[in-house]
């Protein structure tokens, strides 16, 4: 079993155009992203680099190549 979690890692709000990249509305607040997969003890298998806040969990999963990391770590998809 792998579980794929998406967070969001709270940070202050941003000056500039910038801001409202890492702004997540679900969350309403500001942060960055991150995927992690896990075996079903918890044991950490990957974890993504920071996105802006406001990326959907499925785009960074097509964007990162998740299935390509279930597969190197022999766990098959």
């Amino acid at each position: 079993m792998v579980l794929i979690d998406g967070t969001l890692i709270p940070t202050q709000r941003r000056t500039g155009k910038a801001d409202r990249r890492n702004y997540s509305g679900k969350h309403r607040r500001h942060g960055l992203h991150f995927l992690a997969l896990t075996d079903g003890r918890g044991r950490l298998i990957w974890i993504s680099a920071a996105r802006p806040g406001r990326t959907h969990v499925n785009t960074a999963a097509r964007h990162d190549h998740i299935l390509a990391h279930l597969r190197a770590a022999g766990l098959g998809a």
